[in-house]
């Protein structure tokens, strides 16, 4: 058993790289939580907290046919802690994301991890 405060915690990924994807479930997994959900489109925040409450997200930006941003602002929104995982330089999230917590691909496992341990920690 690890001390990690990703334990039984519920997360999502949107990511549309499958590889990337699988990569990060496990590392997540590995931390404890529990992916509930993986997605490389937009799926809806209703029908994900349906089956409970999320936790934490890991987003990426771009979504191939998409951006993530207007559900990072939904679960802004719900209060639900996320982070974004992406190529994309910081500053070209727009002013009402600016500050929002950011990791850059290629992004360090552990890294990954911290970030939304240091979340979901603040959270509770």
């Amino acid at each position: 058993m690890t001390d990690h405060v990703l334990n039984g915690r519920r997360v999502i990924i949107l990511e549309d790289d499958y590889y990337q994807a699988q990569d990060c479930r496990h590392l997540l997994e590995e931390a404890g939580a529990r992916v509930i959900a993986m997605s490389g489109t937009l799926p809806d925040v209703d029908t994900l907290l349906a089956d409970g409450p999320i936790d934490a997200a890991l987003l990426d930006i771009n979504l191939g046919h998409g951006l993530s941003l207007d559900f990072a602002r939904e679960l802004r929104r719900r209060s639900i802690p996320f982070v974004f995982l992406t190529g994309y330089d910081a500053a070209t999230l727009p002013d009402d994301l600016a500050g929002s917590a950011y990791v850059s691909k290629p992004a360090d496992g552990a890294r990954i991890v911290a970030t939304l341990e240091r979340l979901v920690r603040r959270d509770t």
